[in-house]
């Protein structure tokens, strides 16, 4: 331990001449231990939300998705060989997706139609999502369809009710308005079942059978729009779409999750980012206080340092003392703050006391919290390194006059 470090310590820790000294060092410390507190709940809450709306998202999505680069549709026998040759690959399906017109009684909406192959059921859990009814696409030559929750309230579409939910889609080609129905593709499903993912899918998706889809729009039993996977459990899956890249080529795209949905993903980060500058400035002001400490405890040592330059100590070891008495003072609160940040998200994820409102009209009742080491790393990188620049500058100027 170097000598600086023992008087910075000791002064710390030690009874001051002066009260005043001892209460500006320990605001000093709450301020920083409050800063710390609020950047490792706010980050924490940031990836509980992040979590939340991510597996939500995940419910509907698959693992990994492939698209054609260029174009609408692409061939399934181009690719099928190739995937079927990774063994990390649980089940796939093919998927052909493209916007429609839904009239049900005297209703209509535009929306998606999601036409999914037989082994659907295996790459997405559609028991997770499915909030009434049974999921059945096809039946004894009869057609079903999976309509969104949003899709059903806005069409009232009624499962115990036996009206056929009628779907157009414009001829490929052909250009004419979307009301024009009797221009357009025309089939029939029934509605067997109800899912519930997220608002934005539940308001326009409808799934049905990859066939009834590729009738609809007039494309061969081959034609689809991409192929969505399940990997195996414990898969590398960044390895494996590296893989399906590799061999796929550049005429299609391979995304998983989080490319999937890369947009919000660096809406969130930014957002999560933009608050965590924010209250880093708030840290910077809160930091000022130590300014002042380390000034009244220059002033209130110089008997100390007059007694250490006597005994040949040099200038740069007496500034050292008081640069690491500022940052002592942030290592302090920056410890404090986020060990009862933790706490507190700890607390929160267990007992859930705050709560997000009280009508209980939300998918989770109390503000989910997730802590991430890469966080207080951050945080704690940012609080010492605000402290160090807090005590390095101010004393440095400080020491020029009172150390003469």
């Amino acid at each position: 331990m170097s000598v600086s470090f023992w008087f910075a310590r000791r002064y710390l820790f030690s009874k001051k001449s002066k009260n005043a000294i001892n209460y500006i060092t320990t605001v000093s410390v709450i301020l920083i231990a409050v800063v710390s507190l609020a950047l490792t709940i706010t980050m924490s809450v940031f990836n509980g939300l992040s979590d939340i709306i991510t597996s939500m998202f995940n419910q509907f999505d698959p693992d990994i998705k492939i698209t054609a680069t260029s174009g609408r549709v692409f061939s399934l026998d181009s690719v099928e060989q190739k995937i079927k040759s990774h063994d990390e690959i649980y089940a796939y399906t093919p998927v052909l997706e493209d916007d429609a017109l839904f009239v049900y009684g005297e209703k209509q909406l535009i929306g998606k139609i999601k036409g999914v192959g037989d082994s659907y059921t295996k790459t997405c859990e559609v028991d997770s999502i499915v909030v009434a009814g049974e999921f059945v696409l096809e039946q004894d030559g009869i057609h079903y369809a999976s309509v969104g929750q949003g899709v059903a309230h806005k069409l009232s579409v009624g499962l115990m009710f036996r009206d056929i939910l009628q779907i157009y889609a414009p001829e490929r080609g052909k250009k004419s308005g979307i009301l024009a129905t009797e221009e357009y593709n025309k089939t029939y499903a029934y509605a067997r079942s109800v899912f519930s993912v997220q608002m934005e899918i539940d308001n326009e998706y409808v799934i049905t059978s990859l066939q009834l889809a590729q009738n609809l729009w007039k494309y061969t039993n081959n034609e689809i729009s991409s192929i969505e996977i399940k990997v195996k459990d414990d898969v590398n899956i960044n390895k494996l779409v590296k893989a399906l890249k590799k061999d796929l080529g550049e005429d299609f795209a391979v995304k998983d999750q989080n490319a999937q949905h890369e947009f919000m993903a660096k809406i969130t980060q930014s957002e999560k980012f933009i608050t965590f500058l924010i209250i880093t400035l708030i840290l910077i002001i809160a930091s000022f206080s130590i300014i002042g400490s380390l000034t009244m405890l220059i002033i209130d040592k110089q008997r100390d340092i007059s007694i250490l330059q006597s005994m040949g100590a040099e200038s740069t070891t007496i500034r050292k003392i008081f640069i690491f008495e500022g940052w002592l003072i942030s290592i302090l609160g920056a410890v404090i703050g986020v060990a009862l940040g933790i706490a507190v998200c700890y607390a929160q994820e267990v007992f859930g006391f705050v709560k997000l409102g009280a009508s209980g009209n939300f998918i989770v009742q109390a503000y989910p919290v997730k802590v991430f080491f890469s966080d207080i790393f951050a945080i704690l990188f940012v609080v010492l390194l605000v402290g160090f620049l807090t005590a390095y500058y101010p004393v440095r100027r400080i020491s020029k006059k009172r150390l003469q």
